[in-house]
């Protein structure tokens, strides 16, 4: 675990090397498989053996799926992910070598620095991992390490797509009917049904708004609330010991940001910050050091199996600690809220909290150390109506509203279609139920404007199975309005396709041929979760 990314970023750490390699061993152990069950054994979503509730098992995915949600795997799921890890281990897909993990990294890091040659450094990589360890309020070391189980994880998961679809085949015949579909122009015209005029008259029923609670109790399920206390303990020792010119040099990659360090300068810069350099180190020391005296001092008097929160010991000790016991708002398990000089992680690790396991683990800030103690939790239980009342009814209003549109829709589709068959124009029959008349520019399916593209639907698709002269149904496009599309007229282009066009196309055929591939066998080798009751 403690690789080349942890030594790019920490060799500062080395004094203090064995303390946080029992740290990481520690975390990760119980950050990977291992199960608190906070919801307890009649709430668990388990999946190949996983607790899904379990705040640990959430936390591996929380890097991947938050952090990188706009890469490749925007909208990923625990499920999902564990899904693949669990197929590539079956599969006995192998890890990416070291270079292989390096070269990723820069490249993914590339935004924060480049070297004199413009390629990606490893300076870019340290400033990275300092982000990524205030944005998630830990260690650099862990935000290191949790980076590199990223790039492994999503490296052996996109070997293992490939593993799945083969290579992928396009016939000619394909390619052909695909490129003329993509190129052919589309003349148009629109009727548009604005959803701001739609305003039915909705009469509150509460004999349906409470059928329709029961029928949906388990969506209003209220969270788990905790109420905790936050202990913060600020009694720092000096630190006194050395500090080498590589301690500062390695801090100074850290801080490049808040000192506004030129890349390829940071050594010469840090040395002509030495001074307030070393002042954060022996900030950071005498924390850490605090952090673990702390740490160990709990773990040795109040274990969370033997003792209470309201041991007379522990008591006495927060005196002797000088420790300030501040309680927070109560607030929902899985909704931690924003505490001034509180990690976020220590509050979401709060919301775990039970009377058995009633205290965190020990975090830093910057001038204290902090950890959180249960005063009170309440389970997750289901409502009374009077709880929910309000959320019933307007949810309810909400889908009489969706269902009334339906019904609107259906009826204008089908006056619409029965005045073309009448003999009736469009426009004159679209006027008449007060629909908004446009045609816009000839379109292909590269450049379909916004008026007419489908939130949920391809308007192309459907403009072709309704075919020309005739009417498609409604279709919701993003502003959420609806459209009624006439093709009037449909005509493929003269102009003969471009060499770089049709090699375009034809990886872009390929590659759907292989996601398509990848992604059935997916469905058919992995199970859905399912709930332990």
């Amino acid at each position: 675990m403690i690789t080349w990314l942890q030594n790019a970023t920490s060799k500062h750490h080395r004094t203090i090397f064995g303390f946080l390699l029992v740290i990481v061993v520690v975390s990760f152990v119980g950050y990977g498989f291992a199960g608190r069950g906070a919801l307890g054994p009649n709430s668990e979503l388990r999946y190949m053996g996983v607790d899904l509730a379990d705040s640990r098992n959430r936390q591996r995915y929380y890097f991947d799926c938050q952090t990188f949600s706009l890469g490749r795997i925007q909208g990923l799921t625990i499920q999902q992910r564990i899904a693949e890890l669990h197929l590539a281990d079956e599969l006995g897909i192998p890890e990416p070598t070291e270079g292989e993990v390096r070269r990723i990294a820069r490249q993914m890091s590339q935004m924060f620095a480049t070297g004199a040659d413009g390629k990606p450094s490893d300076d870019g990589v340290a400033k990275f991992i300092a982000f990524a360890s205030r944005q998630l309020s830990v260690n650099e070391q862990e935000a290191a390490i949790r980076y590199e189980t990223f790039i492994k994880d999503t490296w052996r998961i996109n070997k293992l797509y490939t593993t799945l679809s083969g290579k992928g085949h396009a016939t000619a015949g394909l390619l052909k009917r695909q490129l003329d579909r993509s190129r052919t122009l589309w003349t148009t015209d629109v009727a548009t049904f604005a959803a701001k005029d739609f305003k039915p008259t909705i009469t509150d029923d509460e004999a349906k708004i409470k059928e329709a609670f029961e029928k949906n109790k388990e969506a209003y399920r209220l969270p788990p609330r905790v109420e905790v206390a936050a202990v913060t303990v600020s009694k720092l020792t000096a630190d006194t010991a050395p500090i080498t010119d590589d301690e500062i040099v390695n801090y100074g990659y850290n801080l490049a940001e808040k000192f506004k360090f030129e890349t390829g300068k940071v050594k010469e810069q840090a040395i002509a910050k030495r001074a307030e350099i070393e002042k954060i180190i022996r900030q950071d020391r005498a924390v850490t050091g605090l952090a673990g005296q702390v740490s160990d001092e709990l773990a040795e008097k109040f274990p969370t199996d033997a003792t209470k929160a309201d041991n007379a010991g522990f008591a006495q000790w927060l005196k002797d600690r000088g420790a300030v016991v501040k309680t927070l708002p109560a607030f929902d398990a899985g909704s931690a809220p924003t505490v001034e000089k509180v990690p976020a992680e220590a509050l979401r690790a709060a919301g775990e909290l039970t009377d058995k396991e009633w205290r965190t683990e020990v975090y830093r800030t910057e001038d204290s150390v902090v950890f959180l103690t249960l005063v009170k939790r309440t389970e997750s239980r289901l409502p009374e109506f009077k709880e929910a009342a309000k959320l019933a009814t307007d949810n309810w209003r909400d889908d009489e509203r969706k269902r009334l549109l339906k019904a609107e829709l259906l009826k204008l589709s089908q006056g619409l279609q029965a005045d073309a068959a009448a003999g009736k124009s469009f426009a004159e029959s679209a006027k008449a139920r007060g629909l908004k008349l446009s045609s816009p520019a000839p379109f292909s399916m590269t450049n379909l404007p916004d008026t007419v593209r489908g939130a949920e639907e391809d308007t192309l698709q459907a403009i072709e199975l309704a075919g020309l002269n005739k009417i498609t149904p409604a279709i919701r496009i993003d502003n959420g309005d609806h459209v009624f599309i006439r093709a009037a007229k449909s005509e493929l282009p003269k102009e003969a396709v471009k060499p770089e066009e049709l090699n375009e196309f034809k990886q872009f055929i390929s590659s759907r041929q292989r996601n398509q591939a990848a992604d059935g066998l997916m469905q058919d080798l992995i199970p859905a979760p399912k709930a332990v009751r």
